[in-house]
């Protein structure tokens, strides 16, 4: 294993990159209107799972379970306008290196209104990351 994970993880803890990525997406589900499309390129898996997660999350509606009382479904604010993420060719990659990791995922803004929010994932504070656990 090379620094540069080493690095890249304590850039995404210091500089809080998910938590600003979560706040992003949340925030254009509020500000993109009917037919506005959202993409979003991720560079490693850790962006991208959030991606996915929050498209997967808000392009079906909400599922109730046979075994509680029937509640309101919330209708999808999202349609998933890409069912695996997009890759750069071979070409791409050759012209542009960097490329290599990127992953393009897009959906388009339904008029349904938008999800409420379930906040920020609880991250380990740095100093708790420092000592290794």
């Amino acid at each position: 294993m090379t620094f540069t994970r080493t690095f890249q993880a304590l850039r995404i803890l210091v500089n809080e990159e998910l938590d600003e990525l979560h706040l992003a997406l949340a925030a254009a589900e509020r500000v993109l209107k009917p037919g506005g499309r959202l993409a979003v390129v991720s560079f490693h898996s850790l962006e991208d799972r959030i991606v996915k997660n929050f498209l997967t999350e808000r392009g079906k509606a909400s599922g109730g379970s046979r075994h509680l009382p029937e509640v309101k479904q919330v209708a999808p604010s999202f349609r998933i306008l890409t069912k695996r993420p997009l890759a750069p060719s071979e070409q791409e990659i050759a012209a542009n290196p960097r490329a290599r990791s990127a992953k393009l995922r897009a959906a388009e803004r339904t008029a349904a209104a938008a999800h409420a929010s379930a906040g920020l994932p609880a991250w380990p504070r740095l100093s708790v990351a420092m000592r290794g656990g």
